[in-house]
């Protein structure tokens, strides 16, 4: 599988041309015995469906209609569109063309390509990566997704958090240890530019894998072995997205900026023709943002008419992604490949499966797992990672079959007419590049197993609810079930340091008047970074008032929502997801920690009817009553609805505790805690009406972002950030000349001061 390297600079209306490199370890080198990883990233404005200033069309046929040998070109719209075959005008390559579904649309390249290089290290190695920003209107920053970044918190990549945005034309270096080991990815974490194809993955080796005895491995890579490249069964990486047909801020105006989103005439619409919300399949909203497709690797196609755009104009011909395998051999066992799975999207899950074929799961965020076999299909949320392994045994004796990525909705909010929603699509082809072309027109689709056979449920793994509409015919296996590969594991205040009831703090996920939140807080970022320019602290920050979380707070706050935590202390975070704007009149939000991967105690959901609809929060969770606070107002019925006369009925939940008591007196004590060998991520589902338990040990000094990694409920201001071990903070190294900024205010003084000089003469 091919990945893009090299870029030329580029503006706006000038699409740099990639070339192709194999995914490896090029930019490693032994530097006086230290492993050093250096690479260069690019980052520019483009459009899809273009080449050197000209709009391009798929053909593939010959003058004659007769089909392509080798698949489909692209063809310039200057020189007619119809270059197949024909000697007179060129033909271009489709591995130089950024297609995205197939669809017009302004798009942010990484080293020239949608969908940015692998980049590869060793755990332990020295990773270098500079960053050159030619966006054409934008600052940006690069976040490197579930890297730890211990003693370097300043090369998080969080804009006026760890750092300043880096400007138009500037180059930020990027220098951090390589730790820990697993799948991971990098993303722009300016506003809309990672969804618009401002990101990329990033794979961090190591010599002992717990799961390598899974897949067809090399255990041992050693030095020298490394830097010849990945082993030929650990190459396969998918990175999903969702894909609007416009860009990440006109998608945002139009759900935030008063317009919605409206088939016809946005000026004077009609109620009826406005999409409203989409529902998962247990009756609970996902997104208020319309689904339109999905792409793997940057690829995909659009062939449906979607409720407010009319169909393509003709059948739309694009390339999907193609990942190869070894046809198997008589007599010789077929080969196990392992698939790094890199949820990337802007707001939909994806679910993730391959036909005909069987998943075994063995990793998630980087950290290997009890492998989880004969799994149908996965889950994908937006900012997890995950790693399966696939027998290639060609069980229908095919060329090549469908790798699929279908949005997990039931109602998507419009009417879809005759056509099912546009599922991401890509090729697993039995073969390698040199093979005879495989058209994917003639792939045929294969039914998922629990359809073919009513009485044999599919096992889905990650589920965000516990129980899927008997019309599935699946049942799910769901992260808190997840189990460590290495065994028992000591979590953070079991033993020595016991926790406290201090330390257990709650955060409620979601939707107040004044938009998404946390605890009723509408994050704001600082004026300038806390970790970086402390002494301008705590004017950077924006003081939030301790009303803040009061029950009765209807509006709620925005401000820089903080939670201060001591060294080396361990803390338990309970996530939740309820009440007014949370619950089934919220979504399920997958919540990201930057500077740590938690441990995953405990994840409960929402009671839901036997055929899987959403009936009540779960019972754990006490909502205090708005104008009684020792009561809970959870359910509001005749016995408790007169202690909601202050919000006239609404109870926001933004101090949530436990029904019961105890729980809040000894976090060690709350039933269902998987102490023993819980699986560590960095990324976790926070049902829609329930509650996840995570835990961490407070030894990474720094400013760290907690956030849902759905971007509209991101940048809208769902997050918090942790001050973590304040004190020791002090003993970090800041890089020598890292950049400043903040806040400038011109007295009337500074003006008169200018307007007080005269310039000689001579």
């Amino acid at each position: 599988m091919l990945k893009y390297c090299g870029f030329v600079p580029a503006l706006l209306l000038v699409i740099s041309i990639p070339r192709q490199c194999f995914a490896n370890f090029e930019g490693c080198n032994n530097i006086d015995g230290h492993l050093v990883c250096e690479y260069h990233l690019e980052i520019a404005d483009a459009y899809t469906m273009t080449y050197e200033n000209d709009r391009v069309v798929a053909d593939c046929t010959k003058p004659d209609g007769s089909r392509l040998e080798n698949g489909c070109v692209a063809c310039k719209l200057t020189e007619g569109g119809n270059c197949g075959g024909n000697d007179s005008v060129a033909s271009i390559p489709f591995e130089s063309i950024n297609t995205g579904d197939g669809i017009f649309r302004r798009i942010v390249t990484v080293n020239g390509s949608l969908v940015g290089p692998i980049l590869r290290g060793k755990v332990g190695a020295q990773m270098v990566i500079h960053v050159t920003n030619h966006l054409y209107d934008s600052p940006l920053t690069i976040h490197w997704h579930g890297q730890f970044q211990y003693l370097t918190p300043f090369m998080d990549g969080v804009p006026m958090i760890t750092q300043c945005p880096i400007e138009k034309g500037q180059t930020f270096t990027y220098r951090f240890k390589a730790d820990p080991a697993g799948t991971f990815w990098y993303h722009a974490h300016t506003a809309g530019k990672r969804s618009d194809g401002g990101l990329g993955a990033l794979i961090i080796h190591e010599d002992n894998e717990p799961n390598a005895v899974e897949y067809d491995h090399r255990p041992n890579l050693g030095f020298a072995a490394t830097l010849r490249g990945p082993p030929p069964h650990d190459k396969h990486v998918v990175t999903l997205l969702d894909w609007q047909h416009e860009q990440t801020s006109d998608v945002w105006l139009q759900q935030n900026g008063g317009s919605w989103f409206w088939p016809n005439n946005p000026a004077f619409p009609t109620k009826e023709d406005r999409f409203s919300l989409s529902f998962g399949p247990d009756g609970v909203a996902v997104a208020g943002i319309p689904y339109v497709s999905a792409l793997i690797n940057g690829r995909g196609r659009f062939e449906n008419p979607l409720w407010h755009q009319d169909a393509p104009e003709e059948n739309n011909k694009v390339p999907y992604e193609r990942f190869y395998v070894d046809q198997p051999q008589k007599g010789i066992r077929p080969q196990k490949y392992r698939f790094r799975i890199i949820g990337a999207q802007l707001q939909f899950a994806l679910r993730f499966s391959v036909d005909a074929h069987l998943m075994t799961v063995i990793a998630s965020d980087g950290f290997d797992m009890m492998p989880i076999r004969n799994v149908e299909s996965l889950i994908v949320n937006p900012g997890e990672r995950y790693d399966v392994v696939i027998l290639a045994d060609n069980p229908l004796n095919r060329q090549a079959y469908w790798i699929r990525a279908a949005p997990h909705i039931s109602n998507p909010g419009y009417d879809t007419g005759n056509y099912s929603l546009q599922e991401g699509k890509a090729l697993l082809i039995y073969g390698d590049e040199t093979s005879p072309y495989i058209y994917p027109e003639d792939v045929s689709e294969v039914s998922r197993p629990c359809v073919q056979n009513p009485n044999r449920k599919c096992v889905i793994v990650n589920c965000n609810y516990n129980i899927l509409p008997s019309s599935y015919n699946a049942r799910c296996i769901n992260p808190g079930e997840f189990r460590n590969r290495m065994g028992a594991v000591q979590v953070p205040g079991v033993r020595e340091s016991r926790i406290e009831r201090s330390e257990n703090l709650w955060m409620n996920f979601a939707f107040q008047t004044g938009g998404p939140g946390v605890n009723g807080i509408s994050f704001r970022e600082p004026t300038s970074p806390p970790l970086s320019q402390p002494d301008l602290l705590p004017w950077s920050i924006t003081e939030c008032p301790g009303t803040c979380r009061d029950s009765d707070n209807l509006g709620g706050c925005k401000c820089t929502g903080t939670v201060n935590l001591n060294y080396n202390r361990p803390y338990q975070f309970v996530f939740t997801n309820v009440g007014a704007g949370g619950a089934n009149t919220g979504a399920p939000h997958p919540v990201h920690m930057h500077g740590h991967s938690f441990y995953v105690l405990k994840v409960a959901y929402p009671e839901q009817s036997p055929d899987g609809h959403f009936n009540r929060i779960h019972p754990d969770i006490c909502c205090p009553c708005p104008d009684d606070e020792s009561q809970c107002c959870t359910t509001i019925d005749d016995s408790n609805r007169h202690l909601t006369t202050s919000t006239g009925g609404v109870v926001l939940c933004n101090n949530p505790r436990f029904v019961e008591s105890r729980w809040n007196q000894d976090p060690n004590r709350i039933q269902g805690l998987e102490l023993a060998r819980p699986l560590q991520k960095d990324t976790i589902i926070v049902p829609a009406g329930g509650y996840t338990v995570v835990r961490i040990m407070a030894n990474n000094p720094g400013w760290w972002l907690v956030h849902c990694h759905i971007e509209m409920h991101a940048t809208g201001g769902m997050a918090f950030v942790m001050n973590e071990a304040a004190r020791e903070q002090r003993q970090l190294h800041k890089p020598r000349g890292f950049t400043t900024c903040s806040n400038f205010e011109s007295s009337a003084q500074d003006y008169y001061d200018a307007m007080d000089v005269t310039f000689l003469d001579g």
